[in-house]
């Protein structure tokens, strides 16, 4: 597993550039820091093999759907990003793995830029740390559609919260171009657009009790729904299914700080800073609410961990000296933490030299694509 830890390592090193005193040094230093990892990070995801994590054979076979032009309707629309990006490559003669290098860029990218519109500046390398170690592995290596619809609708709720409601619009409809997932984030969406400036603490407790109403009767309503196209796909093998970090331990740690911001920094905390709450609160809520199936409890959880993690950015900041030395060491611990524990989504990486998936991959998923692939 060594080459997914020279990648932990090379991320982890911009942690450093965090205690560049010296402004202008520190932009620089983060500027060449981005430029190198984000196409290395890139570059590892498109290179690894088929046999490295569960998902590359699906999306291949997709890919070989649409390029041989025997995918059906339902293959275009289900994610239209990937498809039309897939017909895009395959009519110049590329292979999947460049459809993998854009869409783990691109994942990377919305990540980066996130990071550098919702974190202080100081603190953007640290932040894209921890982002990483949530994230990377799980989404970049792995679920590459849902590596970029989340960063889009996190940006896009930030973008709302801003006042740039066309562009927020705009955004998350993109979002849902990927993956469609992020549908679940439109009431969030709704509210800001709607000018919600948050100012009392009862969003959050709302969504506790609501949560807790919900959880009597939802297991009615996810069994009516078992059998819906693009919902039922979402209530088995989800990312979370039969894992540590979908476990309540984990979900215990964002109500803790959850609690923790609200009683101590509330007060003090912008709108920006606040939606961090409301976006940590959502999803945490929604995994108790949806807790009777662990699988889609855990997927929705992750959805807004974008938001659990920036509240730890929110706490930083409002420290000094060598607090915030020791502060930087805790979340440096808590990254590895979540990387360690992701790492259970993969197998030992290998490249693919022939950097063709369709040379080798078993037929599988004939009624939706309905391709022969070579053997």
């Amino acid at each position: 597993m060594s080459p997914y830890f020279f990648m932990y390592a090379l991320v982890a090193s911009g942690i450093l550039i965090c205690f560049i005193d010296d402004e202008i040094l520190r932009r620089l230093a983060q500027k060449a820091y981005f430029i190198v990892t984000l196409l290395t990070l890139a570059t590892f995801a498109a290179a690894r093999s088929p046999n490295v994590d569960r998902d590359y054979e699906d999306y291949a076979i997709w890919f070989n759907a649409i390029a041989a032009g025997t995918a059906t309707k339902l293959a275009w629309i289900r994610d239209p990003a990937f498809a039309v990006l897939a017909y895009i490559v395959s009519r110049i003669g590329l292979t999947y793995s460049v459809v993998e290098f854009i869409y783990a860029f691109l994942g990377l990218t919305a990540t980066w830029r996130f990071a550098v519109m919702a974190s202080a500046q100081r603190w953007v390398t640290l932040f894209f740390y921890l982002l990483f170690c949530q994230y990377y592995i799980v989404g970049e290596m792995t679920e590459i559609r849902a590596a970029v619809a989340i960063p889009l609708m996190a940006t896009s709720l930030y973008l709302a919260c801003d006042g740039r409601r066309f562009k927020a619009i705009g955004v998350f409809c993109l979002a849902l171009a990927f993956h469609f997932s992020v549908i679940v984030g439109l009431p969030l969406l709704i509210l800001l657009l709607a000018k919600v400036e948050l100012r009392s603490r009862l969003w959050i407790y709302a969504f506790a009790v609501l949560a807790c109403v919900a959880s009597l009767e939802m297991g009615r309503i996810i069994d009516a729904l078992s059998n819906v196209y693009r919902i039922s796909e979402y209530l088995g093998n989800a990312s979370g299914a039969d894992n540590k970090i979908g476990g309540y331990w984990f979900v215990a740690a964002h109500i803790v700080l959850l609690i923790l911001c609200l009683e101590l920094f509330w007060k003090k905390m912008s709108l920006h800073q606040r939606l961090a709450i409301l976006g940590c609160g959502f999803g945490t809520w929604l995994f108790l609410a949806f807790g009777s199936n662990r699988d889609l409890a855990t997927r929705l959880l992750y959805l807004f961990d974008f938001y659990w993690l920036l509240l730890f950015m929110v706490i930083v900041e409002k420290l000094k000296g060598y607090q915030c030395v020791l502060y930087a060491m805790l979340l440096t611990i808590l990254g590895s933490a979540l990387y360690i524990l992701s790492l259970q989504y993969v197998e030992p990486y290998s490249t693919y030299k022939e950097w063709d998936a369709s040379l080798s991959l078993p037929v599988r998923g004939a009624g939706l694509y309905r391709v022969e692939v070579a053997q």
